[in-house]
């Protein structure tokens, strides 16, 4: 299905860094096996980094490692438009601020979002940045929306424990990398060079096995490269580890003919998946 696999493990420092709980890319060539593992500084090095791995001729599946929609409801009631993971990306694609140097008002989106849900969801501000309408721990009352969306109930259920979009600080939080992730993919989806051969799954492809005909189509997809075993990949730092075991584990089912399978999981609602919530590639 695929010519190559880039997969990302994203980060939300903010400042520059490299090795662990640093941002980490796989580029693996699906016909000679070839890898390229990097470690950009920032997110700005990365964005470039992507960028130059999907102009290349051929299909793309690039994964990333952090939500791409949230819990049903939550574009209505921050007062964001449709199709709702569409209003969401625009949203933050206007509003993010993040520099070349890795600074970025993460903390000031995610108090304006609590204020429009009149409570505060998110939470895990550093001492520093919290008040009222943003919080260091977690919330007990007054929550609107669920926590989890249904991939990750589903994950929960199979006693994984994937981490509520709503945290944004702490290990294995995910709220910040979404946050600062997903306006680099709407810069993505709107590259000059990128912009008509780029879907992203499922919310532009449905729940299908193919999804994407072009001859040099992208796809962008979330992934969660623990739920493989990364073990057995050669590298010091965890992260990497995970890029290239998941690269490989993908890889793997598309020379077996199975990949296809991946992208068209049973869901309970896929209106929901499909319109707002979103799925992980691999959970089926």
């Amino acid at each position: 299905m695929f010519d190559r696999i880039v997969i990302v493990d994203w980060s939300a420092n903010a400042s520059p860094k490299r090795g662990a709980d640093s941002i980490w890319i796989c580029e693996l060539d699906t016909h000679t096996g070839t890898e390229v593992t990097r470690n950009p500084p920032t997110r700005w090095a990365a964005r470039d980094l992507v960028v130059a791995a999907l102009r290349a001729p051929g299909r793309t599946l690039l994964g990333v490692d952090f939500p791409l929609g949230y819990p049903a409801g939550f574009a209505s009631a921050v007062g964001l438009g449709s199709p709702p993971w569409a209003a969401v990306w625009t949203h933050l694609g206007e509003v993010v601020v993040d520099d070349e140097r890795n600074r970025n008002n993460r903390w000031d989106v995610a108090r304006e979002w609590n204020r429009r849900l009149g409570a505060p969801h998110f939470w895990g501000a550093p001492p520093a940045r919290a008040d009222e309408w943003l919080t260091s721990t977690m919330p007990r009352t007054g929550l609107a929306l669920s926590p989890y969306r249904a991939c990750e109930a589903r994950l929960r259920d199979r006693g994984l424990r994937p981490f509520t979009v709503w945290q944004l600080l702490g290990a294995g939080s995910v709220g910040s990398q979404a946050i600062t992730g997903i306006p680099v993919l709407q810069h993505v989806r709107h590259h000059p060079d990128l912009a008509a051969r780029t879907s992203v799954w499922p919310f532009e492809t449905g729940l299908t096995r193919t999804p994407a005909a072009m001859v040099d189509a992208i796809v962008i997809a979330e992934v969660w490269p623990s739920a493989i075993d990364f073990r057995q990949v050669d590298h010091p730092v965890k992260d990497a580890q995970q890029v290239i075991a998941l690269a490989r584990h993908l890889a793997a089912h598309d020379a077996a003919d199975t990949l296809g399978a991946l992208f068209a999981p049973a869901v309970d609602d896929p209106g929901t998946v499909v319109r707002e919530e979103g799925w992980v590639l691999g959970l089926t």
